[in-house]
Parts: C-alpha cells; structure tokens; sequence
C-alpha cells in the first residue's frame, strides 16, 4: 500500500513537471484593483472582489490582506500578480498596492 501512494505521488509530479506548467496562489481580476479608494473601500467589499486572501497578518497594528499569484511555464515565470491591502480600525483601505507582470 505505502508503494502505491509513493509511487503515485511519484507520478503526479513528473505529469506536472512534462506539462510544464506550474501555478502559485489563485488568479484574481485586475478590473476591481482600480476601483480601491483609500479610507472609502471596505473590508467586505475587497473580499467580495478578490476572496479570501493569501495571507494576512498585522503591520504596525493594522490588518493586513496579501493576494498572491504566479504561473511558471517551462520553469519560467509567465505571469506575475501581487495585491497587498492594508486597513483601518474602521475596516477600510488605509492603501495598497499592486504589482504585475
């Protein structure tokens, strides 16, 4: 039995290494980025437009909510996304930023 499961855990990676394809995080739309207002955008309305987070943690007191994406093929990176989202005690945006590739 424990060959079986090391064998096809065996198999799964080398599928996914000949695919050649590799991803990291969720996909998340771009669109909604821009509509972000500092102090005006809330909590419930990021994670209505993007989902759960990644990550999220604390900086300087304040909530943070990190979205992360990344697609590799042929072990070179295709595509790159990283929105960080950083919140008042009230539960709005204090800022953000985003990166892409």
């Amino acid at each position: 039995m424990r060959n079986l499961v090391v064998s096809c855990l065996l198999l799964s990676t080398i599928v996914q290494f000949a695919s050649g394809c590799l991803y990291y995080g969720r996909n998340f739309p771009v669109t909604p980025v821009r509509e972000i207002k500092n102090n005006v955008t809330t909590q419930r309305e990021i994670f209505a437009n993007f989902g759960e987070p990644d990550r999220r943690g604390l900086e300087n007191g304040h909530e943070i909510w990190i979205y992360s994406y990344q697609f590799y093929e042929l072990a070179q990176l295709r595509e790159s996304k990283e929105l960080v989202v950083l919140f008042n005690a009230d539960q709005t945006v204090r800022s953000y930023s985003y990166t892409g590739k």
